[in-house]
């Protein structure tokens, strides 16, 4: 389901299914409208679908909804209730949808992730670009207007970008993190209220992640400058910490599913970072001698001190 308001109302859309044990996936079920006042909740419209409601979002005002393997815009008017505009059918099938603008992120079941366009004066989506990877999903976020976030099946968190290529439009990785959850829940947002002081934030944009084991974590979005500092650190911090069961980090965080493996790339593990404030001071020094990085904010990078360092890592620490 999800909420809008217009005017002094809330709008809700609920997606139901109808469940057979006969049947391997849903066949019918029900796309619902409720209009809430502030006193009463009031079905506005229904009208069934061929096949159970996956998920439901807005996209330029109209309800976007994932119907098996169908992404279907309805327009909703209250007095001619709801009205397919238009369907978009390649797809397994349509779990997951996120909408920013008129573009739309759909996670398949098998076929990972694919971008969407939706032509409002044309009345039709088009697909942008595809993972043509096979990859289970469980969860997808939009991060940016090129940027996207994946959550499957086997524990793995990756990012795609989109990327032209002569006639051909993809989305390849550019990150790949093995979380060790089953994640399936991403919302934007944080743990605690973002820069109090109003200072330069370090982190851009943060998205919570929800999973089925009741973890909930957090990832944000950093420039490349502190990225490349926090993973020369990590690396260090890597041959230094002893994990449980003295598994080797890097092996623990590569990405591994049924068909692929591969390291880890563009995630930093914030958990091994923060470990760095648990050190001896005299380890600390060690893996400073080598880090450089702009830490006045004055453009001209310097060798790092421990308060630096130490500072830097509880800014870090305090989105959480």
């Amino acid at each position: 389901w999800y909420q809008r308001r217009v005017r002094a109302s809330d709008y809700f859309v609920v997606g139901t299914a109808y469940l057979n044990e006969d049947e391997s996936e849903p066949k019918l079920g029900r796309l619902l409208v409720y209009r809430w006042d502030g006193a009463h909740l009031r079905q506005m419209a229904v009208t069934e679908v061929m096949g159970g409601v996956n998920c439901v979002t807005e996209v330029c005002g109209k309800i976007l909804a994932g119907v098996n393997n169908k992404v279907t815009v309805y327009e909703f008017k209250e007095d001619e209730g709801l009205k397919v505009e238009c369907k978009y059918h390649n797809t397994l099938m349509a779990l997951y949808l996120r909408a920013r603008g008129r573009f739309i992120l759909v996670g398949d079941l098998l076929r990972s992730m694919a971008l969407l366009v939706y032509r409002q004066l044309e009345g039709r989506l088009e697909d942008i670009a595809k993972d043509y990877r096979a990859n289970w999903m469980t969860q997808v976020e939009i991060l940016d207007d090129e940027t996207f976030l994946g959550a499957e099946h086997c524990h793995n968190l990756f990012v795609c970008v989109k990327v032209v290529e002569e006639d051909r439009k993809m989305l390849p990785f550019a990150g790949l993190y093995h979380l060790g959850e089953n994640v399936n829940v991403f919302r934007e947002g944080s743990l605690v209220l973002q820069n109090p002081s109003g200072a330069p934030s370090l982190v851009h944009k943060t998205i919570l992640y929800g999973s089925a084991s009741g973890a909930i974590g957090i990832i944000g979005c950093i420039e490349k400058d502190l990225f490349d500092l926090l993973h020369q650190i990590q690396e260090s911090l890597a041959s230094v910490v002893t994990s449980i069961g003295c598994i080797p980090h890097a092996r623990w965080r590569e990405f591994q599913n049924d068909l692929q493996k591969a390291p880890s790339m563009g995630f930093i593990d914030g958990d091994l970072i923060e470990k760095f404030l648990d050190l001896p001071r005299t380890e600390m020094a060690k893996i400073c001698t080598e880090v450089y990085y702009d830490f006045d904010g004055t453009g001209m990078k310097r060798q790092g001190t421990v308060d630096d360092m130490i500072k830097l890592i509880e800014d870090l620490a305090r989105i959480h």
